[in-house]
């Protein structure tokens, strides 16, 4: 069982434009809706690969209620814990011209110490009963900043793993619970490590040193270029097949569903590695936000290639 935790959960609305016209009227040609939150989304990607999942988190008011009913309609068993404030929603503008994606994202309901403590007590009895947890996204408003090293400490006391894909401090203090392995991109990693940009063999330099000081696998997303990736035993480098962009919104998260899937079936690094950045590419390939397609992602990863870094 995989357990994928949104402590921000969220209603995603894509409408999609011909152009965008800043500052003028625009039509939608069409508008999908659907339960979002990046750990719904990697929920999403992990059932249509046939994995066994089901989905945590907080959820609040009448959009709350809705994103209980759109995760249920996705066969996601949800053990959701309820909170007094509302849940958000997230609007994705695409521009079908430019293939680009606007984002507009609500901050999210206050979460009380309350809803906190219920959220870790229900963590401390679910990672008794789960081995693998998928923390993603930003903390709601309430929170501390140490929350996703909190539920580490918790699911890592338990015997169970974490993959962490979040940013900022929550990242920083994250990391310093060691969980099995973290999602940064190129921009999230840059900030971590205080830089505005890095190099290749920067990140390099710093995936590895994470990882010998105790996180299993560091996994660095490039996007267009591909993905960098340290463990114990070294670094290696993929570079990501050529795709028909279609909605990249979401990438990041059907990433994680692979490489969660991958490790969950004992797949050896390499093999899940491939998973993860194949998952990625066909989310992209795809207007659905958190879209996946087992056919799709053996093709793909058939064309992924993984050298070890030099």
């Amino acid at each position: 069982m995989i357990t994928s935790i949104t402590l921000n959960a969220a209603i995603d609305q894509i409408y999609r434009l011909d152009c965008l016209a800043v500052g003028g009227v625009n039509r939608i040609m069409d508008m999908h809706q659907d339960a979002g939150g990046k750990g719904l989304n990697v929920a999403k990607v992990l059932t249509s690969l046939g994995a066994e999942v089901d989905a945590g988190g907080f959820l609040g008011g009448s959009n709350g209620e809705k994103i209980r009913r759109l995760v249920k309609e996705k066969g996601i068993p949800e053990q959701f814990i309820p909170i007094a404030g509302e849940s958000r929603v997230c609007l994705t503008v695409m521009d079908t011209s430019t293939g680009k994606g606007t984002e507009l994202l609500e901050s999210g309901p206050v979460i009380s110490e309350e809803e906190w403590k219920s959220m870790l007590e229900w963590l401390r009895v679910k990672s008794n009963q789960t081995k693998w947890f998928a923390l993603s996204g930003s903390l709601p408003k309430g929170l501390p900043d140490d929350a996703y090293a909190q539920m580490i400490d918790i699911i890592n006391a338990n015997g169970a793993k974490a993959v962490l894909d979040t940013s900022g401090i929550a990242l920083r203090y994250g990391i310093e619970a060691k969980p099995f392995a973290i999602k940064p991109n190129e921009k999230e990693f840059a900030d971590m490590v205080g830089s505005e940009s890095l190099s290749t063999e920067r990140m390099r330099k710093e995936g590895c040193r994470l990882a010998e000081q105790g996180i299993g696998h560091v996994c660095l997303t490039l996007g267009e270029k591909g993905a960098l990736f340290c463990n114990q035993t070294g670094a290696f480098q993929a570079e990501a097949p050529l795709i028909d962009l279609k909605n990249p919104v979401g990438s990041g998260d059907a990433f994680i569903g692979g490489l969660l899937y991958g490790f969950s079936s004992f797949e050896d690094d390499v093999k899940a590695y491939k998973r993860a950045i194949a998952c990625g590419s066909v989310n992209a390939a795809h207007p659905e936000i958190g879209y996946s397609d087992w056919n799709e992602v053996e093709d793909l990863m058939k064309m992924i290639k993984i050298q070890e870094f030099n």
